[in-house]
């Protein structure tokens, strides 16, 4: 299953406290090798305020909230998934900003495989 290409989810500025959701539909067959995040804010503020809930299908994989910064950092740290993704499979997401004053702007970048 070689690489394929990158989706990316952009989570957008989430306020200090709140949550964002959402779902990407796969187009087609793929392999969800690793879910990479980046940071975007305009003084960046730091990716362990933000934890997350994700799931493909009915698999949650995060069983219950992990930190975001599990997934950033240098290709050869963030953990490989290899999740099965056929077309029509929905990728559902759940991030909380925990900080208590400033708001975080990030990616998510889902690395797929065929």
């Amino acid at each position: 299953m070689p690489f394929y290409t990158f989706k990316l989810i952009d989570l957008g500025t989430i306020a200090a406290g709140n949550t964002t959701t959402g779902s990407w539909t796969a187009d087609d067959n793929y392999t969800i090798h690793k879910i990479i995040v980046v940071e975007y804010s305009s003084t960046p503020v730091g990716l362990q305020f933000l934890t997350a809930t994700l799931r493909v299908k009915e698999y949650t994989f995060t069983k219950d909230k992990v930190p975001l910064s599990l997934f950033s950092g240098h290709a050869n740290q963030v953990p490989v998934l290899d999740i099965e993704f056929t077309k029509g499979d929905t990728f559902y997401y759940s991030v909380k900003n925990n900080h208590g004053s400033d708001s975080i702007s990030a990616y998510l970048i889902l690395e797929l495989h065929k």
